[in-house]
Order: C-alpha cells, then sequence, then structure tokens
C-alpha cells in the first residue's frame, strides 16, 4: 500500500466514529423532536371538549387508551385510525 492511500485509509477510518456518533446525536434529537410533538398533540388532544372529540369521531377513552397502548410508536397515526375505523363501522350502519 502507497503511502497516499494508507494516509487516505487512515482519514476514512478516523472518520467513521465521527460519522456514527453524529448519526447517533441526530437520531436522539429526532427522537426527542417526535416526543415533544406527541405530547403537544396528546395535551391538545385533552383539551377539547367531548362535543370536540366527537367531531372528530374520537372519545376521551380513546386518547388514554391509545396513549397507554403504544409505546413508541406514532400515537396520533393510531388515534387517526381509531377515528377511521369508527367512522366506516357507522358507514356500514347506516347503509344496511
Amino acid at each position: 500500500m502507497t503511502p497516499a492511500a494508507s494516509d487516505a485509509f487512515a482519514t476514512t477510518a478516523a472518520a467513521r466514529p465521527v460519522a456514527i456518533a453524529r448519526l447517533a446525536v441526530v437520531s436522539v434529537f429526532a427522537s426527542l423532536r417526535r416526543f415533544w410533538q406527541t405530547r403537544q398533540a396528546m395535551h391538545q388532544l385533552s383539551e377539547m371538549s367531548d362535543w370536540q372529540l366527537a367531531d372528530i369521531g374520537l372519545t376521551r377513552c380513546d386518547i388514554d387508551v391509545v396513549s397507554l397502548s403504544v409505546a413508541h410508536g406514532d400515537v396520533t397515526r393510531a388515534l387517526q385510525e381509531l377515528a377511521a375505523e369508527r367512522a366506516a363501522v357507522r358507514h356500514r350502519v347506516r347503509m344496511s
């Protein structure tokens, strides 16, 4: 291996731990950002009246159940899916 190739390899090898550390930091900040956004969304939903929640297809109980059952997933997506399922059931009941 030539000295230039050896230097290039050493530089690349030294850059790998830095890249891995950078990825880890970015991942931590992305997780914190997601957590904070979910927390804000849950707070906004909890401040809504029962009528407002019913208007978007949810109940107060839905918020509690989903927030406890979805450990690391997307809580807002789970609530959207729950509301969509409930709307589909209502539609089927009306059509029959």
